[in-house]
């Protein structure tokens, strides 16, 4: 994934509950990849991001992820 793809994201139950303008499935443009600490990082109002390692080993805040192509 890279700036610019768009993506959807289900969040687990617990990152919406501790941000108020989050909805449990969310569409995102990528904001910026920071290969250096392996983040995803959505939209930076509401410090919406990922950690794309922990995604894949099932302990990051996104629940499920799909990369949206045409």
């Amino acid at each position: 994934m890279k700036k610019g793809d768009a993506i959807l994201v289900k969040w687990w139950d617990n990152w919406v509950t501790h941000h108020p303008r989050t909805k449990k499935i969310m569409f995102y443009n990528i904001y910026e990849n920071k290969a250096r600490c392996d983040e995803i990082i959505c939209r930076l109002q509401g410090n919406h991001y990922f950690n794309y390692m922990s995604y894949l080993e099932g302990i990051s805040a996104a629940e499920e992820v799909y990369l949206v192509t045409e």
